[in-house]
């Protein structure tokens, strides 16, 4: 029970994050990514220092490709959060396994395995949920932003495999999102600096609240991402994952006065069946695969 709370308040911080970006209109995607990131290693810094832990890392390679990887996805997101509803950005950007899915796939086939039809199955059910969530957004031109939707859940697929190597490495989870928020600080301040007109204070008091409510909330889900991970089994926080869907979809109704059609809502429900049972069979292959390659190792 406790498990699905914490995967669930994870869904909840990430999806009132991104709907803090949307609020936050007046800066840019690099500015915003700074001032999160900012907010975020100072706390952990802060949290770090007064309770004794060390800031050294086990593995500095390690972090410095998560730290590439995850400033891009990041930049890539805000920036299409600008553009796209955010229901319909939170799916996108969520379609991680259907791309694990296809991985598989030319797994099976370059080492001549048979492809399980379930797999070919669910990418098939997954493209014809994104098809009619995207008609009315492509319709509009917003190809672009949705594009690079996928692009982040591709390199989020990565992140996350190196973020697992650091956990096994000995790296504490705060101190992985430390070094990660060091990293994202650093680049979208030279970025901002060199591609806008530098780094801007927030216009009001407004946009502060809303730049401490993005911090805030992204902090809280990486944190209660960590619990749920750590505490319960994979599979089932992986599928609550996806709640972050319906939502993303609420707040931007409520707060975006967003048009909820059926269309929409139709194709959002297929994306997110179709990511949760491309969640459970790419579980089952990885874990096949892993048996396979430890027998053969005897």
């Amino acid at each position: 029970m406790k498990t699905s709370l914490w995967a669930v308040a994870s869904a909840l911080s990430f999806s009132l994050m991104a709907a803090f970006v949307k609020l936050n209109s007046s800066l840019s995607a690099f500015e915003l990514a700074f001032y999160r990131s900012f907010i975020i290693a100072l706390v952990i810094a802060v949290f770090a220092l007064s309770t004794g832990r060390s800031l050294m890392p086990n593995y500095i390679g390690g972090h410095v490709i998560r730290g590439v990887l995850g400033t891009i996805s990041v930049c890539l997101w805000y920036y299409t959060l600008e553009s796209l509803p955010l229901g319909t950005n939170i799916t996108l950007t969520y379609t991680s396994p259907l791309f694990l899915s296809l991985f598989f796939i030319g797994y099976y086939y370059s080492h001549r395995i048979p492809v399980p039809w379930s797999l070919i199955g669910t990418i098939v059910l997954g493209f014809i949920g994104i098809v009619i969530t995207l008609r009315p957004t492509f319709a509009d031109g917003q190809q672009v932003p949705s594009l690079l939707c996928f692009t982040v859940a591709i390199l989020d697929l990565i992140i996350y495999s190196q973020v697992r190597r650091l956990g096994r490495k000995g790296e504490p989870v705060w101190r992985i999102v430390f070094y990660f928020a060091c990293f994202c600080s650093v680049f979208t301040f030279i970025a901002a600096n060199i591609f806008e007109n530098g780094l801007h204070l927030p216009p009001s008091i407004e946009s502060t609240s809303f730049i401490l409510g993005m911090a805030l909330c992204g902090l809280g889900g990486l944190v209660f991402e960590a619990r749920a991970w750590i505490g319960g089994n994979l599979l089932l926080v992986s599928c609550l994952g996806f709640t972050a869907i319906p939502i993303s979809e609420i707040l931007g109704i409520v707060l975006f006065d967003n048009n909820l059609s059926l269309i929409t809502t139709l194709g959002m429900t297929i994306v997110a069946i179709a990511c949760m049972i491309a969640t459970v069979l790419t579980k089952r292959a990885e874990k096949a695969i892993n048996s396979a390659d430890n027998s053969a190792d005897f």
